[in-house]
């Protein structure tokens, strides 16, 4: 019997064996990988067989941390700290008087577009905004695997609003039918109450879900928090017993031995953001401190408005240039940050299925041509650098297929689900909508 897909003759990349790459061959099967092996794989043994010769083959990656609704103010944060973009753009109260239900849903999928076409397969999407059933929806008709995060507030900009336990119970089966993670949205470090977090994390074990809070993310925030509880957030919520498993703390840049710690002891996964901290000045985070405890580190592109772009291959380069300034030359390795970007991304939400490429794992795969003089010379063997490669050379531009489970999402660059073009439209006339609102 053929299989379904055959990559054949590629560079096969992935943490299962330590990231030691040697010339091999992937097949799928539904939405499986069914076979990994050396060398390459007859035309006859396909139903679709694709000459995967001058490409790297690696395991899809994981954005950790994302805001959709963002993609449509892309730039408009430009050369402002978070801080200031509060008090700048307060007045307008834009995120709700300059943008609609139908503006988010289509903000929301041209960025699971972006990812797609620059190689991610998986991506939480921390929603502002919850659109009910569309939220669930516009992921999926994108082709993107993910996670979901429904807020515990009816309204984040209100505190002490909150969305009935019934809703969040029905929100979760409906990412369940559609394959998607459900997962807590929780408070701001500005709004911490002794008994709501732990009211929170209680719910979320309740509903079995995860659970993922902005975490120590800038100095203000933190300075809050110690005015208020004499204390810094992490110990905080350890304190109350609110660190637990199934959660995810998003940037986590302030933080002391003892604190990342509590977080390692606790099966905290810290999911950070290095360049969007970087542009909107909220500091680096000791995230070597974070790797030396065990804590289990991810990697997210955070929202347009801060970052500009959801490529995760920028993210990688970032990351470990930022750690090799700042804390050593060898403090953080490319095969460090691959595990970040992959199968550590899958552990902070639950899922041991995917990450790598191994037979049995979800089909979730990328293709990267690497036939370029960005990437030249490739080398096998004592010399190899082919993780150097993807981790300094590669961008998302260099992503020519995507399977998600088994489906060619992205097949020769190009998103075979949804017509990004108009994406494109539908998002610029709501931008420039919000862009004429602000003057």
């Amino acid at each position: 019997m053929a299989f379904d897909f055959v990559l054949s003759g590629g560079i096969i990349l992935s943490a299962h064996n330590g990231y030691e790459p040697f010339i091999g061959s992937v097949a799928v099967e539904g939405e499986r990988i069914a076979l990994v092996k050396p060398g390459t794989i007859a035309h006859a043994e396909a139903k679709h067989w694709i000459d995967a010769a001058g490409k790297i083959i690696l395991p899809g990656l994981v954005n950790a941390h994302c805001h959709g609704d963002m993609t449509l103010a892309r730039g408009l944060g430009d050369d402002l700290t978070l801080l200031e973009q509060i008090q700048r753009f307060s007045d307008t109260n834009w995120f709700y008087s300059l943008i609609s239900d139908d503006d988010r849903f289509y903000s929301r999928q041209l960025t699971y577009a972006e990812a797609l076409l620059s190689g991610t397969t998986f991506l939480c999407e921390n929603m502002y905004w919850s659109l009910g059933a569309r939220s669930v929806a516009a992921m999926a008709q994108t082709g993107i695997q993910g996670a979901l995060c429904e807020d515990v507030r009816a309204d984040f900009s209100k505190p002490g609003t909150f969305v009935g336990d019934d809703w969040l119970k029905a929100f979760a089966d409906l990412c369940r039918i559609e394959g998607l993670v459900p997962v807590l949205g929780s408070i701001s470090e500005e709004d911490f109450d002794s008994a709501l977090v732990r009211q929170i994390a209680e719910k979320a074990k309740t509903l079995g879900v995860p659970e993922t809070r902005h975490l120590a993310e800038n100095d203000w925030r933190v300075e809050m928090v110690k005015e208020k509880f004499g204390t810094t957030p992490i110990r905080f919520l350890h304190a109350e017993g609110a660190l637990h498993p199934g959660m995810i703390g998003s940037h986590a840049v302030y933080a002391d031995e003892a604190e990342a710690e509590l977080l390692a002891q606790n099966g905290v996964s810290v999911a950070n953001t290095p360049l969007c901290e970087c542009k909107i000045a909220d500091g680096i985070a000791p995230i070597p401190m974070y790797l030396r405890h065990g804590v289990n580190v991810c990697l997210g592109t955070d929202g347009a408005m801060w970052n500009n772009s959801s490529d995760l291959f920028r993210e990688m380069k970032g990351m470990a240039l930022l750690h090799a300034a700042t804390s050593g030359i060898r403090a953080i390795t490319a095969r460090d940050v691959l595990n970040m970007a992959t199968v550590n991304g899958y552990r902070a939400f639950g899922i041991s299925d995917a990450g790598t490429l191994e037979a049995g794992q979800r089909a979730n795969i990328i293709l990267l041509d690497a036939a370029n003089a960005h990437m030249a010379p490739l080398r096998l063997g004592k010399y190899e650098n082919i993780a150097s490669a993807v981790v300094y050379c590669a961008t998302g531009r260099d992503v020519t297929d995507v399977f998600v489970s088994g489906r060619h999402v992205v097949e020769r660059g190009q998103l075979t689900t949804l017509d990004v073009s108009k994406l494109i439209s539908r998002v610029t006339e709501a931008s420039n909508k919000i862009a004429e609102g602000l003057e």
